[in-house]
């Protein structure tokens, strides 16, 4: 049997940003904060993927162990992570290291930025040059979340990416909405607004115009086959240790359940984790989009299994 495909590991729930979007926002009085201990991490078997993603629900230069955990799984497959970027001037070594280092940046614009990251955009600039100007380094991506109080300016993201030295931009979704305050700041929809359409084509003329790959997840909701997270190769390591399918079926909460708007409703689903890999492998979830990728392979047209009962009320399965 060959290598699956990548393993989502949490090294760290904790964050020194306050990020509007982000659930640690929303229930920060139930949020529990905390480091993988490296024991944990030396656990997971990452020989068993192609690479593996050194975050979760946090930012991962905050694990005083991250240098350690980055050379550790290196010998196993490629790493990777996406950061806030505070910490890669000094981790900068560490993250030299890295296969792929994708920095979080809300908007092209200054104050945009600090509105929803709390966090300055020059600095962060300076901080990704560290890396670019570097003889060896990894791939950089600049990663950002299409939002309406931002997506006007996701052309001039590119341009950012650019002047910073970085390989690619992806333009992400807020696909997980924690709050009913931030009900409606998504740009997706049954009908995707023509003025994202504009923007998103705007973006891709002028990262070809640059020379820099550009990705802009799908804005239209459509059921998916099988969700970009695809639990069927993939898996996510929370920061205790234990196996869930992906991130969106897990946080670092108090609670047993996620709170979730879909469609503007409010939505709880139980979160869902494994004590083994046979445990995951022969998992229900698992075993339900197998079901659903093996329709692909029918001469026959047939009716898709269901969707996991979890999974319905995700955006991600609605392939944004």
């Amino acid at each position: 049997m060959g290598k699956l495909g990548f393993v989502q590991v949490e090294v760290s729930t904790k964050c020194q940003l306050n990020c509007l979007m982000c659930p640690k926002s929303v229930f920060r009085n139930e949020w529990i904060a905390k480091d993988m201990e490296m024991d944990v991490f030396e656990s997971i078997p990452f020989k068993k993927f192609r690479y593996a993603h050194l975050q979760g629900w946090g930012e991962p230069l905050l694990n005083p162990k991250i240098g350690d955990m980055i050379e550790f799984a290196r010998e196993h497959c490629k790493v990777g992570l996406t950061t806030n970027g505070i910490l890669i001037d000094r981790y900068l070594e560490d993250v030299l290291n890295l296969d792929l280092l994708a920095v979080s940046i809300a908007s092209a614009g200054a104050e945009e930025h600090k509105a929803v990251r709390g966090f300055e955009l020059e600095k962060l600039k300076e901080r990704i040059k560290l890396v670019s100007e570097q003889d060896k380094r990894p791939k950089i991506v600049i990663a950002t979340m299409m939002l309406r109080s931002t997506i006007g300016r996701l052309p001039e993201i590119v341009d950012l990416a650019y002047e910073c030295g970085a390989d690619e931009v992806i333009a992400n979704n807020m696909d997980y909405i924690p709050s009913e305050n931030l009900v409606g700041m998504e740009v997706f929809g049954e009908k995707p607004d023509p003025s994202v359409l504009d923007l998103i084509k705007k973006a891709e003329d002028r990262a070809k115009e640059l020379g820099i790959k550009f990705v802009a997840k799908p804005v239209k909701l459509e059921e998916a086959l099988v969700c970009a997270e695809n639990p069927v190769e993939n898996c996510l390591i929370t920061v205790d240790g234990k196996i869930a399918p992906c991130v969106y079926l897990h946080l670092p909460t108090r609670s047993d359940y996620i709170v979730r708007y879909f469609r503007g409703r409010r939505v709880e689903v139980p979160k869902v984790y494994f004590e083994s890999f046979d445990e995951w492998k022969n998992s229900s979830v698992r075993d339900a989009f197998e079901k659903r990728l093996q329709m692909l392979y029918q001469s026959l047209p047939m009716e898709f299994p269901a969707l996991p009962d979890v999974c319905r009320t995700c955006y991600k399965a609605w392939s944004v």
